[in-house]
């Protein structure tokens, strides 16, 4: 059973994966640990080691007796799982992609934001002008699981993606979003956007359950809608005037990317894989190739450190994350760290004792 927000022991789950993964992973366990002894709870770490050196070295991908004991847990640190002799797509599809599937992880949560200290690429914005929130829809949409081909391997070849939401899952998606821009530290606008011109159908579902939930349940909710061709050039041209985003699987995917970008590349970047009021994947973004890199020792461990704050609200423990926060922001407006995923000056663990002492 999932324990109590109020509880101050808790069990995380955690999978240092391949690549920067167990480095990172290591960085933020620290900080947590940190936190814990400072803010009087403690987190023990029950450590997974499903990875792409795991599977060459035995030919196991993810057991579903793990799978159960996830179920139990209330959180989850995710490293990340890739490996050039393994074929491509098949470690994120049952490992990663299997945790959120099986365990209904239906949001998927990207906060943006460009810390102090820290260059964007877009260089003639700063920190001020970056800072909002991707709710990506991750149970359905585009998700590989309908679909198929004909005649696979000769002329006549077909293949079909089939893009399908049910008003079950919208739901559930938009009042999380609505939530969020509801939320003392959010400016109260939520944006939907989609590529309604292609998809009709459902995102004319999309769009009439924004309307009725907004009217209804959230009527002090700004709401707007852009086409998803558009905001991604409202995003680097003007990022400053969003603040909620909310889209279904396969926008919010690409969308992330640019968001990353924005904060200063994928070493900065966090995401959450939640379903409210049950078990939550906190971990750094791993769409980077660079993530993979063998440069283990100056792997930037911000990325994985802010995931331990978005762990730790979910846990119910602001004043924590908070203060780790405060501390990486200071952290990075004294010292030059880095540009995307690689330290410049300092080494992995240098970086999150730097946060420690600063707590």
């Amino acid at each position: 059973m999932i324990e109590n927000p109020m509880a101050k022991q808790y069990t995380v789950g955690v999978f240092p994966g391949d690549g920067q993964g167990p480095p990172v992973i290591e960085a933020a366990t620290k900080v947590l640990s940190a936190a814990g002894k400072k803010f009087g709870f403690s987190i023990q770490f029950k450590e997974y080691p499903y990875s792409g050196e795991h599977y060459l070295n035995t030919g196991e991908l993810l057991p579903e007796t793990t799978l159960q004991e996830l179920r139990e847990l209330p959180a989850i640190l995710f490293g990340g799982v890739g490996h050039p002799e393994v074929t491509p797509g098949l470690l994120s599809r049952e490992i990663l992609l299997k945790i959120a599937d099986r365990l209904d992880l239906y949001i998927s949560e990207r906060p943006v934001r460009l810390m102090p200290g820290v260059k964007s690429y877009l260089r003639t914005k700063n920190n001020e002008a970056i800072d909002y929130v991707i709710i990506r829809e991750h149970s359905g949409g585009l998700n590989g699981k309908i679909g198929g081909s004909v005649l696979k391997g000769t002329s006549g070849e077909t293949a079909q993606e089939t893009l399908m939401y049910s008003r079950y899952q919208v739901e559930r998606c938009l009042r999380y979003a609505f939530q969020v821009a509801a939320s003392p530290n959010r400016n109260g606008k939520l944006t939907l956007t989609s590529k309604s011109s292609l998809q009709p159908h459902v995102y004319d579902l999309w769009s009439r359950v924004f309307k009725e939930m907004g009217e209804t349940e959230f009527p002090h909710i700004e709401r707007n809608y852009i086409e998803v061709d558009d905001i991604c050039m409202q995003l680097v041209r003007y990022p400053e005037i969003f603040d909620v985003i909310v889209t279904g699987n396969l926008t919010g995917d690409i969308l992330a990317n640019v968001g990353a970008v924005s904060q200063g590349g994928a070493g900065y970047a966090s995401i959450g894989s939640l379903h409210p009021g049950k078990t939550g994947m906190f971990g750094p973004m791993r769409a980077s190739a660079e993530f993979y890199e063998t440069s283990h020792l100056q792997a930037n461990p911000i990325a994985a450190i802010s995931a331990a704050t978005m762990l730790l609200r979910y846990l119910g423990q602001e004043p924590a994350a908070a203060k780790i926060e405060e501390a990486m922001i200071i952290t990075l407006a004294t010292e030059v760290m880095a540009e995307g995923t690689l330290l410049s000056r300092f080494q992995t663990l240098e970086v999150a004792e730097m946060i420690i002492n600063r707590l």
